[in-house]
């Protein structure tokens, strides 16, 4: 692994929550000023490729990835104003399988992310 892989990794751990590429190349600039968009854009293609960060969701046009730990499929909550994430159960139930294959429809895949507010940046008079 490069001097800069190992600052790009540092700086994911450094963020513990969701980011876009371009908010870890600021991150990791910090760490190595030597490391060049380009080079973040091909580390997080192969980190997302080998699953050591995931898809999270999106902001603003731009994917948000996170390093998240949770092994057993899930989807996620995202926090709007901090990029926490945290792990959520799939909501998906096996009557949608069978909807889908009465319908004809082979599941491949599908995308659950849930947006909000996490506790700490909740506004004070709505959290429960």
């Amino acid at each position: 692994m490069t001097s800069q892989r190992r600052a790009i990794v540092r700086a994911i751990d450094e963020l513990s929550r969701a980011f876009t590429v371009d908010e870890l190349a600021v991150r990791a600039r910090g760490i190595d000023s030597t490391i060049g968009t380009a080079t973040v854009y091909r580390a997080v293609a192969n980190l997302d490729e080998s699953d050591w960060i995931e898809r999270v969701g999106e902001r603003n046009g731009s994917v948000l990835y996170a390093r998240c730990h949770a092994e057993e499929h899930h989807h996620h909550l995202v926090c709007t104003e901090c990029g926490r994430i945290e792990p959520a159960a799939c909501p998906l139930d096996a009557g949608l399988a069978e909807a889908a294959a009465r319908a004809g429809f082979l599941l491949t895949d599908h995308e659950v992310t849930l947006y909000g507010l996490c506790q700490t940046c909740r506004p004070a008079e709505s959290r429960g």
